[in-house]
Protein backbone atom coordinates (compact mmCIF):
# COMPACT_ATOMS: atom_id res chain seq x y z
CA UNK A 1 0.00 0.00 0.00
CA UNK A 2 1.18 3.46 -0.20
CA UNK A 3 -0.89 5.13 2.10
CA UNK A 4 -1.24 3.30 5.55
CA UNK A 5 -3.89 3.90 8.16
CA UNK A 6 -2.29 6.03 10.15
CA UNK A 7 -0.66 8.38 7.64
CA UNK A 8 -4.24 8.48 6.39
CA UNK A 9 -5.09 9.50 10.30
CA UNK A 10 -2.75 12.38 10.07
CA UNK A 11 -4.21 13.56 6.93
CA UNK A 12 -7.56 13.69 8.20
CA UNK A 13 -6.50 15.07 11.24
CA UNK A 14 -4.45 17.85 9.38
CA UNK A 15 -7.91 18.98 7.37
CA UNK A 16 -9.68 19.02 11.17
CA UNK A 17 -6.98 21.40 12.20
CA UNK A 18 -7.18 23.32 9.25
CA UNK A 19 -10.79 23.86 9.41
CA UNK A 20 -10.33 25.29 13.20
CA UNK A 21 -7.36 27.89 12.42
CA UNK A 22 -9.23 30.52 12.85
CA UNK A 23 -10.58 29.73 16.01
CA UNK A 24 -7.64 28.00 17.39
CA UNK A 25 -4.75 29.71 16.00
CA UNK A 26 -3.40 31.26 19.40
CA UNK A 27 -4.04 28.05 21.24
CA UNK A 28 -0.81 26.85 22.39
CA UNK A 29 -1.78 23.60 22.69
CA UNK A 30 -3.23 23.45 19.15
CA UNK A 31 0.01 24.74 17.86
CA UNK A 32 1.93 21.80 19.79
CA UNK A 33 -0.47 19.64 17.79
CA UNK A 34 0.54 20.86 14.86
CA UNK A 35 4.32 20.85 14.94
CA UNK A 36 3.56 17.17 15.97
CA UNK A 37 1.85 16.51 12.70
CA UNK A 38 4.72 18.28 10.74
CA UNK A 39 7.53 16.47 12.54
CA UNK A 40 6.06 13.38 12.25
CA UNK A 41 5.62 14.06 8.11
CA UNK A 42 8.84 15.29 7.80
CA UNK A 43 10.72 12.10 9.54
CA UNK A 44 8.25 9.59 8.59
CA UNK A 45 8.59 8.25 4.56
CA UNK A 46 12.21 8.88 3.64
CA UNK A 47 10.50 12.41 3.11
CA UNK A 48 13.97 14.22 2.69
CA UNK A 49 14.86 11.79 -0.04
CA UNK A 50 12.00 12.40 -1.89
CA UNK A 51 11.25 14.43 -5.20
CA UNK A 52 9.80 17.81 -2.28
CA UNK A 53 13.42 18.07 -1.16
CA UNK A 54 15.52 17.63 -4.43
CA UNK A 55 13.85 20.66 -6.31
CA UNK A 56 16.02 22.93 -8.37
CA UNK A 57 16.55 26.98 -6.58
CA UNK A 58 14.06 28.82 -9.38
CA UNK A 59 11.29 25.68 -8.14
CA UNK A 60 11.97 26.49 -4.93
CA UNK A 61 11.11 30.07 -5.53
CA UNK A 62 8.14 28.98 -6.99
CA UNK A 63 7.46 26.31 -3.85
CA UNK A 64 7.73 29.31 -1.41
CA UNK A 65 5.29 31.46 -3.55
CA UNK A 66 2.80 28.58 -2.95
CA UNK A 67 3.15 28.60 0.58
CA UNK A 68 2.58 32.69 1.17
CA UNK A 69 -0.26 33.10 -1.02
CA UNK A 70 -1.59 29.63 0.96
CA UNK A 71 -1.65 31.01 4.14
CA UNK A 72 -2.71 34.38 3.25
CA UNK A 73 -5.68 33.18 1.47
CA UNK A 74 -6.31 30.87 4.82
CA UNK A 75 -5.99 34.23 6.41
CA UNK A 76 -8.82 35.71 3.65
CA UNK A 77 -11.72 32.98 3.99
CA UNK A 78 -15.19 34.39 5.12
CA UNK A 79 -16.63 31.19 5.44
CA UNK A 80 -14.29 29.23 8.40
CA UNK A 81 -15.64 26.10 7.62
CA UNK A 82 -14.41 21.98 7.53
CA UNK A 83 -15.65 21.86 3.56
CA UNK A 84 -13.92 25.07 2.68
CA UNK A 85 -10.32 24.54 4.01
CA UNK A 86 -10.21 21.01 3.05
CA UNK A 87 -11.28 22.14 -0.84
CA UNK A 88 -8.72 24.90 -0.03
CA UNK A 89 -5.63 22.23 0.88
CA UNK A 90 -6.53 20.56 -2.00
CA UNK A 91 -5.98 22.96 -4.57
CA UNK A 92 -2.85 23.47 -2.30
CA UNK A 93 -1.90 19.93 -2.80
CA UNK A 94 -2.37 20.20 -6.67
CA UNK A 95 -0.18 23.64 -7.13
CA UNK A 96 2.68 20.95 -5.09
CA UNK A 97 2.46 18.03 -7.20
CA UNK A 98 2.38 20.16 -9.92
CA UNK A 99 5.61 22.24 -9.16
CA UNK A 100 7.50 19.15 -8.13
CA UNK A 101 6.87 16.58 -10.68
CA UNK A 102 8.56 15.94 -13.91
CA UNK A 103 5.99 13.73 -15.49
CA UNK A 104 2.68 14.19 -17.70
CA UNK A 105 0.60 11.79 -16.05
CA UNK A 106 1.57 13.01 -12.86
CA UNK A 107 1.29 16.70 -14.00
CA UNK A 108 -2.16 15.91 -15.00
CA UNK A 109 -3.26 14.48 -11.48
CA UNK A 110 -2.12 17.23 -9.99
CA UNK A 111 -3.96 19.95 -13.16
CA UNK A 112 -7.46 18.14 -12.25
CA UNK A 113 -6.79 17.88 -8.75
CA UNK A 114 -6.84 21.70 -8.77
CA UNK A 115 -9.62 22.23 -11.35
CA UNK A 116 -12.40 20.42 -9.53
CA UNK A 117 -11.54 21.76 -6.37
CA UNK A 118 -11.72 25.16 -7.43
CA UNK A 119 -15.09 24.20 -9.38
CA UNK A 120 -16.57 23.60 -6.30
CA UNK A 121 -15.29 26.46 -4.49
CA UNK A 122 -16.32 28.74 -7.43
CA UNK A 123 -20.36 27.41 -7.46
CA UNK A 124 -20.13 26.77 -3.34
CA UNK A 125 -23.09 29.70 -3.07
CA UNK A 126 -25.98 27.75 -4.65
CA UNK A 127 -28.60 30.50 -3.87
CA UNK A 128 -26.52 32.75 -6.68
CA UNK A 129 -27.38 32.18 -9.70
CA UNK A 130 -24.38 34.05 -11.07
CA UNK A 131 -21.98 31.60 -8.86
CA UNK A 132 -23.24 28.44 -10.23
CA UNK A 133 -22.74 29.77 -13.62
CA UNK A 134 -19.66 30.54 -12.92
CA UNK A 135 -18.70 27.28 -11.82
CA UNK A 136 -20.39 25.69 -14.71
CA UNK A 137 -18.36 27.89 -16.87
CA UNK A 138 -15.22 27.39 -15.07
CA UNK A 139 -15.97 23.17 -15.28
CA UNK A 140 -17.02 23.05 -19.15
CA UNK A 141 -13.58 25.19 -19.80
CA UNK A 142 -11.94 23.15 -17.45
CA UNK A 143 -12.91 19.93 -19.25
CA UNK A 144 -11.98 21.86 -22.30
CA UNK A 145 -8.62 21.77 -21.46
CA UNK A 146 -8.56 18.74 -20.17
CA UNK A 147 -9.03 17.42 -23.52
CA UNK A 148 -6.21 19.72 -25.10
CA UNK A 149 -3.74 18.20 -22.33
CA UNK A 150 -4.77 14.34 -22.88
CA UNK A 151 -5.29 14.54 -26.69
CA UNK A 152 -1.41 15.55 -26.54
CA UNK A 153 -0.78 12.73 -23.94
CA UNK A 154 -2.39 10.26 -26.62
CA UNK A 155 0.08 11.30 -29.51
CA UNK A 156 2.75 10.65 -27.75
CA UNK A 157 1.94 7.60 -26.17
CA UNK A 158 0.76 6.67 -29.95
CA UNK A 159 3.68 7.13 -31.59
CA UNK A 160 5.91 5.43 -28.57
CA UNK A 161 7.02 8.16 -27.03
CA UNK A 162 7.58 8.47 -23.37
CA UNK A 163 6.27 10.80 -21.10
CA UNK A 164 9.00 11.70 -18.77
CA UNK A 165 9.06 15.87 -20.02
CA UNK A 166 13.31 15.73 -19.60
CA UNK A 167 13.50 13.09 -22.03
CA UNK A 168 10.70 15.04 -24.39
CA UNK A 169 12.83 18.13 -24.30
CA UNK A 170 16.09 15.86 -25.86
CA UNK A 171 13.37 15.24 -29.05
CA UNK A 172 12.10 18.66 -29.41
CA UNK A 173 12.98 17.95 -32.77
CA UNK A 174 10.63 15.42 -33.28
CA UNK A 175 7.44 16.71 -35.02
CA UNK A 176 5.14 14.70 -33.10
CA UNK A 177 6.53 15.83 -30.14
CA UNK A 178 6.18 19.27 -31.38
CA UNK A 179 3.11 19.09 -31.93
CA UNK A 180 2.06 17.13 -28.16
CA UNK A 181 3.46 19.77 -26.57
CA UNK A 182 2.00 22.71 -28.39
CA UNK A 183 -1.61 21.06 -27.42
CA UNK A 184 -0.40 20.59 -23.73
CA UNK A 185 0.69 24.46 -23.78
CA UNK A 186 -2.59 25.36 -24.99
CA UNK A 187 -4.12 23.83 -22.17
CA UNK A 188 -2.70 25.50 -19.67
CA UNK A 189 -3.51 29.24 -21.20
CA UNK A 190 -6.99 28.10 -19.01
CA UNK A 191 -5.91 28.74 -16.16
CA UNK A 192 -3.33 31.05 -17.18
CA UNK A 193 -6.36 33.06 -18.24
CA UNK A 194 -4.48 33.72 -21.54
CA UNK A 195 -6.00 33.44 -25.58
CA UNK A 196 -7.54 31.40 -26.59
CA UNK A 197 -9.16 29.87 -23.30
CA UNK A 198 -9.74 33.43 -21.93
CA UNK A 199 -13.66 34.14 -22.81
CA UNK A 200 -15.10 33.37 -19.22
CA UNK A 201 -13.03 34.41 -17.02
CA UNK A 202 -14.68 37.80 -16.47
CA UNK A 203 -17.73 35.75 -15.78
CA UNK A 204 -15.86 33.98 -13.61
CA UNK A 205 -14.68 36.09 -11.64
CA UNK A 206 -18.04 37.86 -11.60
CA UNK A 207 -19.78 34.91 -9.87
CA UNK A 208 -17.05 34.17 -7.17
CA UNK A 209 -16.58 35.99 -4.00
CA UNK A 210 -13.44 37.71 -3.27
CA UNK A 211 -11.51 35.20 -1.69
CA UNK A 212 -11.73 32.43 -3.62
CA UNK A 213 -10.61 35.07 -6.05
CA UNK A 214 -7.45 35.63 -4.45
CA UNK A 215 -7.17 31.47 -4.92
CA UNK A 216 -7.89 31.38 -8.28
CA UNK A 217 -5.48 34.63 -9.20
CA UNK A 218 -2.64 32.94 -6.60
CA UNK A 219 -2.09 29.27 -6.71
CA UNK A 220 -3.10 28.17 -10.35
CA UNK A 221 -1.39 30.43 -11.51
CA UNK A 222 2.25 30.27 -10.08
CA UNK A 223 2.15 26.65 -10.49
CA UNK A 224 0.91 26.54 -14.06
CA UNK A 225 3.61 29.16 -15.00
CA UNK A 226 6.56 26.71 -12.87
CA UNK A 227 5.54 23.89 -15.90
CA UNK A 228 4.70 25.95 -18.51
CA UNK A 229 8.74 27.15 -18.41
CA UNK A 230 9.70 23.32 -18.59
CA UNK A 231 7.44 22.59 -21.65
CA UNK A 232 7.64 25.82 -23.79
CA UNK A 233 9.67 24.59 -26.89
CA UNK A 234 7.76 26.83 -29.62
CA UNK A 235 7.83 30.32 -28.75
CA UNK A 236 6.54 32.02 -31.86
CA UNK A 237 2.54 30.22 -30.45
CA UNK A 238 3.06 31.38 -27.13
CA UNK A 239 4.48 34.90 -28.06
CA UNK A 240 1.03 35.42 -30.34
CA UNK A 241 -0.86 34.10 -27.30
CA UNK A 242 0.52 36.93 -25.29
CA UNK A 243 0.39 39.48 -27.32
CA UNK A 244 -3.24 38.88 -28.13
CA UNK A 245 -3.90 38.43 -24.40
CA UNK A 246 -2.25 41.81 -23.50
CA UNK A 247 -4.67 44.00 -25.85
CA UNK A 248 -7.64 41.97 -25.35
CA UNK A 249 -6.87 41.99 -21.21
CA UNK A 250 -6.21 46.22 -21.38
CA UNK A 251 -8.91 46.89 -24.11
CA UNK A 252 -11.59 44.81 -22.01
CA UNK A 253 -10.73 46.51 -18.92
CA UNK A 254 -11.69 50.14 -20.40
CA UNK A 255 -15.36 50.37 -20.05
CA UNK A 256 -15.72 47.98 -17.01
CA UNK A 257 -17.93 49.17 -14.40
CA UNK A 258 -18.20 45.88 -12.37
CA UNK A 259 -14.61 45.72 -10.44
CA UNK A 260 -14.48 41.55 -10.61
CA UNK A 261 -14.49 41.68 -14.13
CA UNK A 262 -12.13 44.75 -14.46
CA UNK A 263 -9.86 42.60 -12.61
CA UNK A 264 -10.31 39.41 -14.43
CA UNK A 265 -9.46 41.60 -17.20
CA UNK A 266 -6.18 42.97 -15.74
CA UNK A 267 -5.20 39.24 -14.68
CA UNK A 268 -5.54 38.73 -18.54
CA UNK A 269 -3.29 41.20 -19.94
CA UNK A 270 -0.93 41.12 -17.13
CA UNK A 271 -0.51 37.28 -17.34
CA UNK A 272 0.56 38.01 -21.33
CA UNK A 273 3.29 40.13 -19.63
CA UNK A 274 4.64 37.73 -17.47
CA UNK A 275 4.24 35.29 -20.49
CA UNK A 276 6.11 37.29 -23.61
CA UNK A 277 8.97 37.47 -21.14
CA UNK A 278 9.07 33.35 -21.04
CA UNK A 279 9.00 33.12 -24.80
CA UNK A 280 11.80 34.75 -25.51
CA UNK A 281 13.77 31.82 -24.83
CA UNK A 282 16.46 33.34 -23.06
CA UNK A 283 17.97 33.62 -19.33
CA UNK A 284 17.45 37.31 -19.40
CA UNK A 285 13.45 36.77 -20.52
CA UNK A 286 12.89 34.17 -17.50
CA UNK A 287 14.98 36.70 -14.96
CA UNK A 288 12.41 39.30 -16.22
CA UNK A 289 9.03 37.43 -15.91
CA UNK A 290 9.57 35.56 -13.07
CA UNK A 291 10.57 39.51 -11.59
CA UNK A 292 7.53 40.20 -13.07
CA UNK A 293 5.64 37.24 -11.31
CA UNK A 294 6.97 37.90 -8.15
CA UNK A 295 6.03 42.05 -7.97
CA UNK A 296 2.51 40.97 -9.68
CA UNK A 297 1.44 38.71 -6.55
CA UNK A 298 2.68 41.34 -4.38
CA UNK A 299 0.80 44.03 -5.74
CA UNK A 300 -2.41 42.00 -6.65
CA UNK A 301 -2.75 40.21 -3.36
CA UNK A 302 -3.09 43.31 -1.03
CA UNK A 303 -5.29 44.97 -3.50
CA UNK A 304 -7.80 41.73 -3.05
CA UNK A 305 -7.01 42.27 0.53
CA UNK A 306 -7.37 45.68 0.80
CA UNK A 307 -11.30 45.59 -1.35
CA UNK A 308 -12.13 42.74 1.00
CA UNK A 309 -11.61 44.96 4.51
CA UNK A 310 -13.14 47.72 3.06
CA UNK A 311 -16.45 45.62 1.99
CA UNK A 312 -16.45 42.13 1.36
CA UNK A 313 -19.70 42.41 -0.95
CA UNK A 314 -18.20 44.92 -3.33
CA UNK A 315 -19.47 44.93 -6.67
CA UNK A 316 -18.70 47.85 -8.47
CA UNK A 317 -16.26 50.25 -9.13
CA UNK A 318 -18.27 53.19 -7.61
CA UNK A 319 -18.48 51.45 -4.56
CA UNK A 320 -14.94 52.35 -3.85
CA UNK A 321 -15.87 56.27 -3.77
CA UNK A 322 -14.69 58.47 -0.64
CA UNK A 323 -12.86 55.21 0.45
CA UNK A 324 -10.06 58.50 1.36
CA UNK A 325 -13.31 60.05 3.91
CA UNK A 326 -13.71 56.59 5.52
CA UNK A 327 -10.09 55.41 6.46
CA UNK A 328 -7.19 57.48 4.87
CA UNK A 329 -4.24 55.04 5.73
CA UNK A 330 -6.07 51.83 3.71
CA UNK A 331 -6.83 55.02 0.58
CA UNK A 332 -3.52 55.85 0.29
CA UNK A 333 -1.80 52.23 0.71
CA UNK A 334 -4.66 50.95 -1.96
CA UNK A 335 -3.65 53.93 -4.43
CA UNK A 336 -0.09 52.82 -4.15
CA UNK A 337 -1.14 49.50 -5.12
CA UNK A 338 -2.81 50.68 -8.14
CA UNK A 339 -0.26 52.88 -9.29
CA UNK A 340 2.41 50.24 -8.90
CA UNK A 341 0.44 47.51 -11.12
CA UNK A 342 -0.26 50.00 -13.31
CA UNK A 343 3.41 50.67 -14.03
CA UNK A 344 3.80 54.03 -13.08
CA UNK A 345 7.73 55.36 -12.16
CA UNK A 346 8.69 55.19 -9.95
CA UNK A 347 7.18 51.85 -8.31
CA UNK A 348 8.23 48.59 -8.72
CA UNK A 349 5.76 47.61 -11.15
CA UNK A 350 6.98 50.20 -13.70
CA UNK A 351 10.23 48.91 -12.97
CA UNK A 352 9.39 45.06 -14.62
CA UNK A 353 7.84 46.40 -17.20
CA UNK A 354 10.92 48.49 -18.10
CA UNK A 355 13.13 45.75 -17.90
CA UNK A 356 10.33 43.60 -20.39
CA UNK A 357 10.51 46.19 -22.72
CA UNK A 358 14.77 46.42 -22.68
CA UNK A 359 14.67 42.79 -22.60
CA UNK A 360 12.34 42.91 -25.79
CA UNK A 361 14.73 45.23 -27.63
CA UNK A 362 17.86 43.89 -26.88
CA UNK A 363 16.30 40.13 -28.52
CA UNK A 364 15.51 42.00 -31.63
CA UNK A 365 11.65 41.65 -30.66
CA UNK A 366 10.80 45.16 -31.63
CA UNK A 367 7.12 45.36 -32.21
CA UNK A 368 6.38 43.20 -29.25
CA UNK A 369 8.41 45.66 -27.20
CA UNK A 370 5.92 48.43 -28.93
CA UNK A 371 2.97 46.74 -28.32
CA UNK A 372 4.13 46.55 -24.63
CA UNK A 373 4.31 50.26 -25.00
CA UNK A 374 1.24 51.45 -26.08
CA UNK A 375 -0.88 49.07 -24.07
CA UNK A 376 0.36 49.98 -21.07
CA UNK A 377 -0.27 53.61 -21.44
CA UNK A 378 -3.47 52.34 -22.06
CA UNK A 379 -4.06 50.34 -19.38
CA UNK A 380 -2.47 53.16 -16.97
CA UNK A 381 -6.28 55.03 -17.92
CA UNK A 382 -8.47 52.78 -16.01
CA UNK A 383 -6.44 51.99 -13.22
CA UNK A 384 -6.24 55.95 -13.04
CA UNK A 385 -10.22 56.04 -12.92
CA UNK A 386 -10.12 53.79 -9.81
CA UNK A 387 -7.98 56.52 -7.97
CA UNK A 388 -9.90 58.90 -8.96
CA UNK A 389 -12.96 57.27 -7.50
CA UNK A 390 -11.06 56.37 -4.41
CA UNK A 391 -9.78 59.84 -3.97
CA UNK A 392 -11.63 62.45 -5.40
CA UNK A 393 -15.14 61.20 -5.74
CA UNK A 394 -17.46 61.70 -2.73
CA UNK A 395 -19.67 58.11 -1.83
CA UNK A 396 -23.34 58.65 -2.44
CA UNK A 397 -25.66 58.40 0.60
CA UNK A 398 -26.73 54.89 -0.48
CA UNK A 399 -23.16 53.54 -0.04
CA UNK A 400 -22.81 55.28 3.17
CA UNK A 401 -25.67 54.06 4.67
CA UNK A 402 -24.59 50.26 3.16
CA UNK A 403 -21.55 50.92 4.78
CA UNK A 404 -23.10 51.74 8.29
CA UNK A 405 -25.23 49.16 8.15
CA UNK A 406 -23.42 46.49 7.18
CA UNK A 407 -21.44 44.01 9.95
CA UNK A 408 -17.65 44.64 9.48
CA UNK A 409 -15.14 42.07 10.77
CA UNK A 410 -12.92 43.36 13.41
CA UNK A 411 -10.09 40.42 13.56
CA UNK A 412 -7.81 42.17 10.18
CA UNK A 413 -5.06 42.44 12.51
CA UNK A 414 -2.41 39.28 10.00
CA UNK A 415 -4.14 41.01 6.99
CA UNK A 416 -2.99 44.60 7.93
CA UNK A 417 0.09 43.46 8.96
CA UNK A 418 0.56 41.82 5.45
CA UNK A 419 -0.24 44.33 3.83
CA UNK A 420 2.07 46.62 5.72
CA UNK A 421 4.96 44.05 4.37
CA UNK A 422 3.68 44.07 1.10
CA UNK A 423 3.77 47.79 1.06
CA UNK A 424 7.07 47.99 1.77
CA UNK A 425 8.45 45.55 -0.41
CA UNK A 426 6.87 47.77 -3.31
CA UNK A 427 8.40 51.11 -2.01
CA UNK A 428 11.47 49.14 -0.94
CA UNK A 429 12.16 48.30 -4.64
CA UNK A 430 11.93 51.46 -5.73
CA UNK A 431 15.35 52.50 -4.60
CA UNK A 432 17.27 49.09 -4.28
CA UNK A 433 15.62 46.68 -7.09
CA UNK A 434 18.51 45.91 -7.77
CA UNK A 435 18.84 43.33 -5.20
CA UNK A 436 15.71 41.46 -6.33
CA UNK A 437 17.49 41.12 -9.87
CA UNK A 438 20.95 39.59 -8.25
CA UNK A 439 18.69 36.96 -6.82
CA UNK A 440 16.44 35.92 -9.70
CA UNK A 441 19.68 35.99 -11.56
CA UNK A 442 21.61 33.92 -9.17
CA UNK A 443 18.84 31.45 -9.30
CA UNK A 444 18.29 31.56 -12.93
CA UNK A 445 22.13 31.11 -13.92
CA UNK A 446 22.46 28.16 -11.18
CA UNK A 447 19.38 26.20 -11.85
CA UNK A 448 18.64 26.00 -15.70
Amino acid sequence: MIFNLFDIFIFLSFLTLLSEYKRLKNNIFYILFVIIIIYYCVNSNNIWNSDLFNLSLWKGIFLFLIFISFFIVLELIKEKTFDIYSLCFLVFIGSIILIISDNLVTLYLGLELQTFSMFILIAKNRISIKSSEAGLKYFILGALSSGFYLLGLSLLFLFGFGLDIKELLLLSNESVVIISLGLITLSFCFKLSLFPLHFWIPDIYEGSSWDIITLLSTLPKISMICILIQVLINSNIILGFSLLSIGIGTLGALNQSKLKRLLAYSGIGHMGFIVLGYSILSNEGYTVSNMYLVIYMITMIPIFTLIMINNFNTQYVIELSGMKFTNKILSITLVLLILSIAGIPPLSGFISKWFLIWTSIEYKYNISALIIILFSAIGAGYYLRLIKIIYFQKKSSYFLWKDILEKKDSNNEVLILSLGLFLFITLFLIFNFSSLINIINYLIFNSF
